[in-house]
């Protein structure tokens, strides 16, 4: 019998990366299994067209703007308004390859 499923939010703080964002955000959205799960995108204070990007996501993920404060101050705004069981974290530049959240069940899995 395994264990359930613990969820996920996911962080990425972001700062004038409306570029390459959409691709960090695919890769992650792609690999949840649940409602619990969530993705946190935190704007640093971008002033490109961020935002822009973010708002094609719709309800599919949450936004979180910020004053611009660095990645370690976007990081922890994200894990303060982080509501799921774990939490990772991705940079807006990256992307994750499938199978990045799918993890054994339990320790005798591994």
């Amino acid at each position: 019998m395994s264990s359930p499923r613990l969820s996920v939010s996911v962080v990425i703080p972001t700062y004038n990366r409306g570029l390459l964002l959409s691709r960090a955000i695919d890769s992650v959205l792609a690999q949840f299994e649940s409602d619990d799960d969530e993705l946190i995108v935190v704007d640093d204070g971008s002033t490109d067209g961020t935002p822009a990007v973010l708002e094609t996501y719709g309800g599919r993920i949450r936004t979180v703007q910020g004053a611009h404060g660095g990645a370690g101050a976007a990081r922890n705004l994200g894990v303060a308004v982080a509501t799921a069981d774990l939490v990772a974290f991705l940079d807006s530049d990256d992307e994750w390859m499938p199978g990045k959240l799918a993890a054994p069940a339990r320790p005798d899995d591994l």
